[in-house]
């Protein structure tokens, strides 16, 4: 017999109740870790070499009528990957709530939402909420159970897309150590027996059996729009029901607007090519302790981010808009893989990713716009060109011998240089793309000749092989006809 009185939102029991039910039995945590939900359900999301990942290439780990999640593993060939969510809701559902074993640093990309989550280190008494829109940048710690809920706007509704890496340590953007960024509370809870839940939770054995049966997808219908307040209510009612009151009294909702919109930040540098803008630690208090960043550039028309480096850490970065072309030099410094100078294009939805101390530059086509955002460790660029390039910082009678050209040419360069690092650079990503394409066909040619030279060396060593087979056949008849007459001449005689 099933119990259907137990009305109230099951996401407000599982957020509510399962954090200090984790404090009590760590070992839930190890037992259903990577045990499936909110990960892919036991997916393994495979790591790609760089320096791009294709839209069409994310790996799908969650999927329902409701919404999707898709993840990304890129390797910068140098410092281990870099493992990127991107979640979509569409208008009226509900991410349930998970639990991090991470951090997380989003990027809200499209529609609005709410976000709600209890830090089980430090806020554990509170459910805190934050408001977001398109543009805001967040940060949630490890041991976070957060989840989250698409708005509904009936005149304008819109999915809720959010693009989210998962770090490691607060000084980098690595993520090595989980096979799973997070875990859905749902298999927390339901990976004990039913006897030892029936006794946490001092409920009879049919809401076990509800619990049980009420697996689903991650993202799942929400609230409807007469029901938006209802959260707060049931939230207060479920704490007086399984986690009573504390010294304080009842355990509150905390609502906060701690984001941080990069749509509405202060520009690095802008002109009529474009502007660029970053926002760390300064401008956003959650990023407070730790080396992380957030970078927009926005480039219009045929116009380039000039050659510059990043000298503390690697970019990894999403298209938002349009498309355009990357050029990294590879730098002479040691390296276990293969570093090369390359070229490649990269169009809406594409991640890629350029590692420390290499310099690159972005360019947009003669057709198109190009904007992207980016994760990376705070640090201000250093320039190859423009006013503020290091050229302009040695003495130029060093350079002159650097390049090893005369005065006159090192003066040329030097004065020549545009103020800002975003300029026109009409037809550059063009002329990038022939070079790349000339290069690849150079490549394939490569291929098809050594693939030639070895079909020919095949044939040549199974032609010698079968000769070799034919000699030995013909002398091993000539051996038994020597051997039979041999017989015969002694019989005879």
């Amino acid at each position: 017999m099933r119990v259907h009185s137990f009305s109230i939102p099951l996401v407000v029991l599982f957020a509510y109740f399962l954090v200090p039910f984790i404090l009590h039995f760590p070992h839930a945590i190890a037992a259903t870790a990577f045990g499936g939900g909110g990960g892919g359900h036991g997916v393994t999301v495979p790591v790609s070499d760089g320096p791009t990942v294709r839209k069409e290439e994310r790996w799908p780990l969650e999927f329902s009528e409701f919404g999707e999640v898709s993840a990304v593993k890129i390797s910068d060939g140098q410092n281990g990957c870099y493992h990127l969510h991107f979640i979509t809701m569409d208008p009226n559902s509900l991410f349930l709530p998970v639990h991090l074993y991470s951090q997380m640093l989003f990027y809200v990309n499209s529609g609005s939402g709410t976000l709600n989550w209890i830090n089980v280190e430090e806020d554990d008494d509170k459910l805190q909420t934050a408001k977001l829109q398109r543009g805001d940048i967040y940060r949630l710690p490890p041991q976070t159970v957060f989840y989250l809920q698409n708005d509904f706007v009936s005149n304008n509704p819109q999915k809720l897309g959010i693009y989210a890496i998962f770090s490691d340590s607060n000084n980098e953007l690595q993520n090595g150590k989980f096979a799973k960024a997070y875990a859905s509370i749902q298999d927390l809870l339901l990976g004990f027996d039913d006897k030892v839940l029936q006794s946490a939770l001092s409920v009879p054995e049919e809401v076990i059996e509800e619990l049980r049966e009420g697996r689903q997808s991650l993202i799942v219908q929400g609230q409807s729009e007469t029901y938006t307040s209802m959260w707060e209510v049931g939230s207060r009612a479920m704490i007086r029901a399984f986690l009573g009151t504390n010294n304080h009294g009842v355990f509150e909702v905390e609502n906060k607007k701690k984001a941080y919109n990069i749509l509405k930040a202060d520009h690095d540098i802008e002109n009529c090519y474009g502007w660029s803008a970053t926002v760390t630690s300064k401008q956003l208090d959650v990023l407070k302790d730790t080396d992380f960043g957030v970078i927009m550039v926005n480039l219009t028309k045929g116009v380039m981010m000039g050659p510059h480096w990043n000298p503390n850490g690697a970019e990894v970065a999403i298209v938002l808009r349009g498309q355009g072309m990357i050029h990294v030099v590879c730098p002479t410094i040691a390296s276990t893989t293969v570093c090369e100078n390359s070229r490649f294009r990269v169009a809406e939805g594409d991640v890629f990713v350029v590692p420390k101390f290499h310099p690159m530059a972005q360019i947009s086509f003669n057709n198109d716009s190009f904007v992207f955002m980016g994760f990376t460790i705070t640090s201000k660029k250093k320039y190859l060109a423009g006013k503020s390039s290091i050229l302009q910082k040695l003495d130029k009678k060093v350079l002159t011998k650097s390049f090893n050209v005369g005065s006159t040419t090192i003066d040329q360069v030097l004065f020549s240089q545009r103020e800002y690092a975003i300029y026109d650079c009409t037809s550059c990503a063009e002329e990038e793309e022939r070079l790349m394409e000339q290069q690849a066909g150079r490549e394939r040619g490569g291929r098809g000749w050594r693939q030639r030279e070895g079909e020919i060396a095949t044939r040549e060593e199974e032609e010698m092989q079968r000769r070799q087979r034919e000699s030995e056949e013909a002398a091993e008849r000539g051996r038994e006809a020597e051997g039979e007459g041999g017989s015969y001449g002694h019989g005879i005689q």
